[in-house]
């Protein structure tokens, strides 16, 4: 089973998931000064997103958390 992300595309704000990226750029867990861990690394899409076709790359930090969900946010499937 593949690992799914969600996404938000950045020119129509609707969100997708897809298990078609790669991890770039990672520096691992870093602490902020509250000592809160976050992942300092880029998530890059491999496979065009479905609303508008362009691979986007995005901040870990941008992604949103799969296990507190969109709530009221429409989710397309993507492809994988």
């Amino acid at each position: 089973m593949d690992m799914k992300l969600l996404f938000v595309c950045p020119t129509h704000n609707r969100v997708f998931e897809s298990a078609d990226f790669k991890i770039l750029e990672n520096r691992g867990v870093i602490r902020d000064e509250a000592g809160n861990k976050t992942l300092d690394a880029k998530v890059a899409l491999d496979e065009p997103c479905p609303f508008c076709g362009r691979k986007h790359i995005y901040h870990a930090s941008e992604l949103i958390c799969p296990v507190a969900g969109t709530n009221n946010i429409e989710t397309q499937k993507g492809e994988s």
